[in-house]
């Protein structure tokens, strides 16, 4: 199986898709294509996303953009270890967590608390951001006890996308601090930040 990931390594969705092909013990080449400021792309992008962001898959000829596309794809073609829980209700909170990423954690976690930090020199996130990102983080820790099985006891597609923007948020002081008001949460996060997949992901852009 030829597989191609297209995207950077710093990248929290590529991250993510990264987390799934590793988990799922298939080997796979990263090719930069980089849309921010300043970065480049494969001159033939446009054809394998139309929108020209990231990532991307190619799969043995078959290719995807949109990271939950890409990943529930992966999971259906590669049936061992299974990432979508078979209990429907199971599998429902899963997705409820991905899309809370998507919707509402990504942007005040990653771009309100790391980049600023990180990116721009130590900016102070906006107090939006911060307020933002603790109601978000409050919100996640409930699932720590009220659906486990969706993603913060065994591995499952939510996993990946939580661990990857906590990443990025616990690599900044500010992002540290507001993890630490929710100690159940930390305590996943403390667990899973060190499993080899982790690790192996980790960029030099981020602590973990």
């Amino acid at each position: 199986m030829e597989v191609k990931l297209y995207g950077t390594e710093e990248s929290v969705y590529t991250r993510i898709v990264r987390l799934v092909l590793l988990a799922k013990k298939v080997e796979f080449a990263l090719i930069e294509a980089d849309p921010f400021e300043g970065g480049i792309l494969p001159e033939d992008y446009d054809l394998r996303h139309p929108f020209k962001r990231i990532p991307a898959l190619e799969m043995d000829g078959v290719r995807l953009y949109e990271t939950d596309v890409i990943v529930h794809y992966i999971d259906a073609v590669i049936e061992h270890p299974r990432l979508v829980p078979s209990r429907a209700e199971d599998s429902a909170r899963m997705r409820q967590i991905m899309r809370i990423v998507d919707n509402y954690a990504y942007r005040p976690l990653v771009w309100g608390l790391y980049v600023p930090v990180y990116w721009r020199e130590g900016l102070d996130p906006a107090d939006e951001d911060i307020e933002k990102s603790r109601h978000v983080l409050g919100v996640l820790e409930g699932f720590v006890n009220s659906s486990p099985e969706a993603g913060l006891n065994d591995r499952t597609l939510a996993t990946c996308y939580l661990a990857s923007v906590l990443a990025a948020a616990d690599s900044v002081a500010p992002g540290s601090r507001l993890i630490d008001e929710r100690p159940r949460l930390r305590g996943w996060w403390n667990h899973i930040k060190t499993e080899p997949i982790m690790v192996k992901t980790r960029s030099k852009h981020t602590k973990f």
